[in-house]
Order: structure tokens, then sequence, then C-alpha cells
């Protein structure tokens, strides 16, 4: 009888050192786990933080590759402008040529026309031709040589007040053919406004003697003029060096 107290004391005492020993083990645990959130929670900041940092630096990158796709259609766009600049320097420079060519072709017609007439001078004076015949031819070869500086410099001089531009003799309204457009469609002619060129005249377009066709000038110009070939005149190809001579209107 006196055992069973005790062994109910010895139970208890053992329930309360179990209780005391799960509260223990309950209590550290809860530390631990407490410890862990803690961790976890400062984990979870961290990476709240270094997404924020992600999404800020996706963000900039976007920028920066927005940026760059208008910087890359602006310099694209001046490169095509660049591009378009230099075809239209290209042609610039193709028309100058051209221009320049037709002015070396009218320098060399004005010499040939200088020396001709000079020719024509001293056939006058020989023939005892009269002092006003004789004036007027000097008076025209000092025109021409004057155009003819005017060609060699690349510009055009208007003709001096009073001087005379008349081509004398067999000389009357006659130019040179500096060149011919594609299916003989219109030449260039050394018969300029400064020779009293003018849209609209008619010349005879001739071959060592042999009419070719007859062109009538649409464009004139200070040192040449360009005209238009008369199609149904057309009675052989047209060369550079052909002889053109105005025709007069009855």
């Amino acid at each position: 009888m006196h055992r069973l107290p005790l062994l109910l004391c010895l139970i208890a005492l053992a329930g309360a050192g179990g209780s005391a020993f799960l509260a223990l083990r309950i209590g550290n645990s809860k530390q631990v786990l407490e410890v862990r959130l803690a961790e976890s929670q400062a984990r979870a900041s961290r990476l709240d933080t270094e997404l924020g940092g992600a999404r800020a630096e996706s963000a900039t990158r976007q920028q920066r590759a927005t940026s760059l796709e208008v910087d890359l259609a602006r310099t694209t766009e001046r490169l095509a402008g660049i591009e378009a600049r230099g075809k239209e320097t290209e042609r610039a420079l193709a028309d100058t040529r051209t221009v320049l060519a037709l002015y070396e072709s009218t320098a060399r017609a004005l010499e040939d026309e200088v020396t001709a007439l000079r020719r024509d001078l001293e056939s006058t004076r020989a023939s005892q031709a009269s002092p006003e015949a004789v004036q007027a031819y000097r008076q025209t070869i000092a025109e021409l040589e004057r155009q003819l500086a005017s060609a060699r410099n690349g510009t055009a001089v208007p003709s001096t007040p009073g001087a005379s531009t008349a081509v004398f003799t067999n000389r009357a309204g006659r130019a040179t053919v500096l060149s011919v457009g594609p299916g003989n469609a219109f030449v260039v002619l050394n018969f300029g406004t400064a020779r009293g060129a003018r849209p609209g005249q008619r010349l005879q377009v001739s071959q060592g003697g042999r009419a070719l066709a007859t062109v009538q000038i649409s464009d004139a110009r200070a040192q040449f003029s360009v005209a238009q070939v008369e199609p149904d005149s057309l009675r052989g190809v047209l060369q550079k060096g052909d002889e053109a001579l105005l025709v007069r209107e009855q």
C-alpha cells in the first residue's frame, strides 16, 4: 500500500521532467525557427532589392536600346542624304564635263573662225577692198577673239555695244556641229546668241558639200545652241565637224 503513492510520485516527477524537457526543446525549436524566419525575411528583402535593381537596369537598357534605334534611324537617314547628295554631285560633275567639252569645242571652232576671217581679211586687202569693209572685218575678228577668250575661261561675255558679230562673204551664218545626239535626234552647234542665234532659226547641215539634214534651233545659249533635226530632211549620218549654214527664210 505504501509503495503505490511512491510510484505515483515517481511517475509525476518523471512526467514533470519530461514536460520540462519538451518545453525546453520546443523553446529551442521556436528560437531556431524564429532565427530561420528572420534569415528568410532578410533573404527575401535582399532578393526584392536585387529584383528592383534588375528591373531598373532592364529599363535603363531598354531606354538605351530605344536610343540606339533612334540613332541608327538618324544615321541611316543621314547616309541616304549623303548618297543622294553624292549622286547629285556626280550628275553635276557630268553636266560640268559636258559643258566644258562644249566650251572647248566652241573655242576650237572660234579659233578656226578667226583664222578664216584673217585669211578673208588678207584677201580683201589684196583685192583693194574699201576701208569700211576692212574695218568691219577687224571689228568682227576682235569680237570673235573676245568670245574665244570667254569660251576658254568657261564664261559667257555679252557682246560689246556696237561691235559687229556678222560673218562676212562665204562665212555668213555658218556654224560647225560640236556633237550629235542619240539617233541623230539633235545637234549642238557653235552658233550662239553672241553671234545672233535665236530659237526657231533653221540651218542646213552638210558633209563634204552634200546636204544631210535641216535642223531647227530649240535652245540658244551665249556660245552654242541646240538644234532639233527635222526627221523628214535626214539624208545620212550626222557627225561632229559637219558644217551648218543658216537658212535664209523667204
